[in-house]
């Protein structure tokens, strides 16, 4: 009796053991201001996304890449880059900015980052600044319909409802496509998500819409 139930416990202990414990990831790194120094501009191969990304994977064509572009732009063909201090591009908020660059010409390459964490259960939209409308979102694959919420000289302020993920685990993907001709450089920057809503069309939703970007501004001024 006391051995089979010594071989119970033994057998309970076994199994609890090698159960797998699921923590939810958090997304990191979404305003780029986290590379891990130092980072050589000149090295003709790129420097690590790992360094310069932390948190994130790179994409050519749908193919995951490891290396990146520091400080520098490719001239017709797809490429990731992040552009800091000294950059001859202009950044568009903070000390570091990423340029997705798809490649010129129809059926080109792609350039897209994406990183797997957990939307926050209160998110009601994704909200990001991006130098290009032709910008795309995915999560798990799924893609996110974006709106220009806002413009300036530099950058738009795209978002996209986000409330059918609210809780989930995925991947959440940025995705330049090829393009035929831009003036635009194809930045990305200061990704969040918000509590409310993207608004709907109307009177009240150009209320909701004012009040959404005040509070994205007020987020945006405070970090």
């Amino acid at each position: 009796m006391k051995t089979r139930l010594f071989a119970l416990v033994l057998f309970v202990m076994v199994i609890m053991a090698s159960r797998t414990v699921t923590v939810a990831q958090a997304f990191v790194n979404l305003d780029f201001e986290h590379p891990i120094l130092p980072l050589d501009p000149n090295d003709p191969f790129g420097v690590p996304i790992t360094n310069a990304m932390p948190g994130w994977t790179g994409y050519l064509g749908g193919a995951p890449v490891d290396r990146v572009f520091y400080n520098t732009v490719s001239i017709g063909v797809a490429a990731i880059s992040l552009q800091g201090p000294a950059s001859s591009s202009p950044l568009i908020q903070g000390n570091y900015s990423v340029i997705l660059q798809g490649q010129f010409g129809s059926g080109g390459m792609s350039a897209a980052i994406g990183q797997t964490g957990q939307i926050p259960i209160s998110a009601q939209s994704l909200i990001f600044l991006s130098g290009s409308e032709s910008m795309q979102a995915t999560f798990s694959g799924q893609p996110i319909p974006l709106s220009e919420l806002g413009r300036t000289s530099s950058y738009l302020i795209l978002g996209g409802d986000i409330s059918f993920f609210a809780g989930q685990t995925g991947e959440l993907r940025f995705t330049m496509p090829s393009v035929q001709f831009s003036f635009n450089i194809p930045y990305l920057d200061d990704i969040q998500f918000a509590t409310q809503p993207i608004p709907e069309p109307g009177v009240f939703g150009l209320f909701a819409f004012g009040a959404l970007l005040l509070g994205w501004g007020l987020r945006h001024k405070t970090r």
